[in-house]
């Protein structure tokens, strides 16, 4: 067989594989992208998640702040036309698909093989009837969301993330969110302001079950005032009919939900069954994720992993971690580990939720000695006159000793609008090792929403004067 040879070969064109393409491109490497379908060259951030998803949240946030406006005067009815939103959406999506698109890529002399990839052997790939090889290979797959065949299933209209931005052309006047987590949140809330009745059902006891308890309680209860009907520990048994729901919840038995469409947000599956791993020598686990060291690498050490596919955490900012990370190891011989401590993400409800760093049950699990510090927003001027004084803030902050009386930062959430800006200065404090006395002493424009971050260090520093 005619085999191609190139210096690495990237399998997925999402935004780990976009990454590799740049961090390639910069080495000097010669670079052959894999990607099954042309049109999913950009990866599901930009065909099927951040960026319509944020667009839709952006279009939302403006209903909610007209039909607020009412009680100052302003009169407005009516509910969102789905084709004129979606119309926006793609809109967006082709001002940044300009230069994340097969053509794009092209129009740079980047090789690319559109068809399903698989490992014929430890350095080899086979697409089609065409074989490739590198010593560098890179599995950038993504995930897709996760499927289960309920009873009844086939006669419902199912919207995922990978449908909703293209299919929901009308809007329901009765909208089932199956899934609490941060897609489910954020979708059953915008479609809540678009005017539909939004049933979240959540399996688990609280709603973003990955973030501090009390903050989710602050967002649910945040979403119940704008109309939304949320049910936890409550699990979809089957489908009675194309209309009807039948729904376990625990302690009260099965309820009945009527539904005009329904969106599954129940979890993401990594796209690995194509690969025919076992032929390339990489391992996997008993759920199926490949085996990785500390620096991406599978059992095969000419293979690595990014992304999702990396089966760690699904951000399109952890595929560029990821990306970063390879790009310093291949130009220093792999001296650098795989380190978490410092990641963030937020969930892009209103209010926001950011957390960033170490949380207290891993701090609490790893037997570090921390500070852990609350400040509510109850006091705060751009609180009150903004309407978010039901805010919070907790940073995790390394102890005071005899030695070292300045605390740094370790961690901590945020739940307020605009939460995941609130936390940059936050962050860049704790990857700098920044003493808290600096933010203290920082003058801010008032009167600017980050002055809580001020608010919330000041009393750690007013405790350590007095004891």
């Amino acid at each position: 067989m005619q085999v191609q040879n190139f210096d690495i070969i990237i399998i997925g064109g999402g935004s780990a594989g976009l990454g590799a393409i740049g961090m390639a491109q910069k080495m000097g490497w010669k670079p052959l992208v894999i990607d099954k379908e042309e049109s999913h060259i950009g990866g599901d951030c930009l065909n099927f998640g951040c960026v319509p998803s944020k667009a839709l949240i952006h279009l939302a946030k403006q209903f909610h702040g007209a039909k607020k406006s009412s009680q100052f005067g302003l009169n407005v009815s009516g509910k969102a036309d789905m084709k004129k939103i979606l119309n926006y959406v793609h809109t967006k999506q082709a001002v940044i698909r300009a230069h994340e698109s097969a053509d794009y890529l092209r129009s740079q002399g980047v090789d690319l093989k559109i068809g399903t990839a698989s490992f014929v052997d430890e350095k080899t790939i086979q697409v089609g009837d065409e074989y490739f090889t590198s010593e560098r290979i890179i599995i950038a797959t993504g995930s897709r969301p996760r499927h289960i065949p309920f009873k009844g299933i086939d006669q419902v209209k199912i919207f995922t993330n990978e449908n909703l931005f293209y299919e929901m052309t009308e809007l329901p006047e009765r909208f089932l969110v199956v899934g609490g987590g941060p897609i489910g949140c954020e979708m059953a809330q915008t479609f809540q302001r678009f005017g539909s009745q939004v049933t979240l059902v959540n399996r688990g006891d609280r709603i973003l079950g990955k973030e501090r308890a009390a903050y989710s309680e602050i967002l649910q209860g945040e979403l119940e005032k704008e109309g939304m009907k949320i049910i936890c520990n409550a699990s979809l048994s089957e489908f009675e009919n194309s209309n009807t729901a039948i729904v376990d919840v625990k302690g009260q038995g099965k309820m009945e939900i009527e539904f005009d469409a329904v969106l599954m947000a129940i979890g993401r599956v990594l796209n690995l069954e194509d690969l025919e791993l076992e032929k390339g020598g990489i391992k996997t686990d008993e759920r199926g994720r490949m085996i990785l060291d500390d620096y991406l690498r599978t059992s095969n050490h000419r293979v690595f992993a990014s992304g999702d596919a990396a089966g760690m955490y699904q951000f399109s900012h952890g595929a560029e971690m990821h990306t970063r990370l390879l790009s310093y190891n291949f130009k220093h011989n792999f001296n650098k580990k795989h380190d978490a401590r410092y990641l963030s993400w937020v969930t892009f409800t209103q209010p926001e939720i950011a957390t960033f760093g170490m949380t207290e049950e891993e701090l609490q699990n790893k037997g570090i000695n921390f500070w852990r510090q609350d400040q509510d927003f109850g006091h705060d001027d751009r609180a009150i006159v903004d309407e978010y004084t039901y805010g919070k803030i907790t940073l995790f902050l390394t102890p005071k000793t005899f030695w070292n009386k300045k605390r740094k930062i370790l961690g901590g959430s945020i739940i307020a609008p605009n939460a995941g800006e609130l936390m940059q200065e936050l962050t860049l404090a704790m990857e700098a090792e920044i003493p808290i006395n600096q933010i203290y002493e920082k003058i801010y424009a008032y009167p600017v929403a980050s002055r809580i971050n001020q608010q919330t260090v000041m009393g750690v520093i007013r405790y350590d004067e007095e004891n």
